[in-house]
């Protein structure tokens, strides 16, 4: 893939979420966001790239998929007003049928476009399946590390804060109960990523997206977490009783020895 490529289909991208706005002031507040997030995902992409001298065509192919992959989100806030997927809003699904209908990649090569769409279609589900192609498996790696790790920061700040600055849409419209999960818990313990189908509550959430360390790849991803402190910034938010102090001390351990 050439840079001309890629900045082609950057206008594109520019033009059609232009279109996206609400009068709405927490709609827009979240359409924002997401250009933001898919801003801050490309230049994770890059860091992350750099700290492993990948090639510019992959990197070009990597930022292609940075930029794409959560193009449904906006269609999903609004029409559905929520980040939640579900049987009948699937962000990655809407996004993947934008990319399409509307021939995004069309000038790429057919390979190219095999990738970035693999890149889509898999960079936010809970556990990958077996990809034999390790070329792929590399990319589709480097594109979950760097989308969770700004995710982790925009949860970190927003949780920190969320007395302040409430959205509902960043707790996925679940309640505030007591508890964790003991499935949470167990996966934890087992440096395994909870699943998103055991998050019961907000706690769940924060717990499921700290669990993430887990599945991380690069090297310089656990820097960034650790040098941020988004894990710690979480943990902070949380009840602070033995189960939930035994599970951040594990994912804690675990990201001193990946450093």
């Amino acid at each position: 893939m050439i840079e001309e490529s890629y900045n082609k289909i950057k206008t594109w991208y520019d033009t059609y979420v232009s279109e996206f706005s609400s009068d709405n002031n927490e709609i827009q507040i979240n359409i924002d966001l997401i250009k933001d997030h898919n801003s801050r995902v490309i230049e994770n992409i890059k860091e992350l790239g750099f700290s492993i001298n990948l090639e510019e065509s992959d990197l070009l192919i990597l930022q292609t998929a940075a930029l794409l992959h959560d193009i449904g989100r906006f269609d999903q806030l609004m029409k559905h007003a929520s980040y939640a997927d579900n049987e009948g809003s699937n962000h990655i699904q809407i996004g993947l049928d934008v990319i399409d209908e509307q021939k995004v990649l069309a000038e790429l090569e057919e390979s190219e476009k095999i990738l970035i769409g693999t890149c889509v279609k898999l960079h936010d589900i809970s556990v990958l399946p077996k990809i034999e192609d390790e070329h792929a498996l590399g990319l589709i790696q480097l594109l979950r590390d760097a989308d969770r790790i700004d995710v982790l920061r925009i949860v970190s700040e927003y949780y920190t804060h969320k007395k302040i600055y409430p959205n509902r849409h960043l707790d996925m419209e679940l309640k505030e109960t007591p508890g964790v999960s003991k499935k949470i818990s167990k996966a934890v313990m087992n440096e395994n990523v909870a699943g998103r189908d055991d998050v019961e509550n907000v706690n769940d959430l924060k717990l499921s997206q700290m669990s993430w360390v887990f599945d991380m790849k690069n090297k310089r991803s656990f820097k960034i977490i650790s040098e941020n402190g988004y894990i710690k910034a979480i943990f902070e938010t949380l009840p602070k009783n033995d189960v939930v102090i035994d599970m951040y001390r594990n994912m804690k351990i675990f990201m001193e020895n990946q450093l």
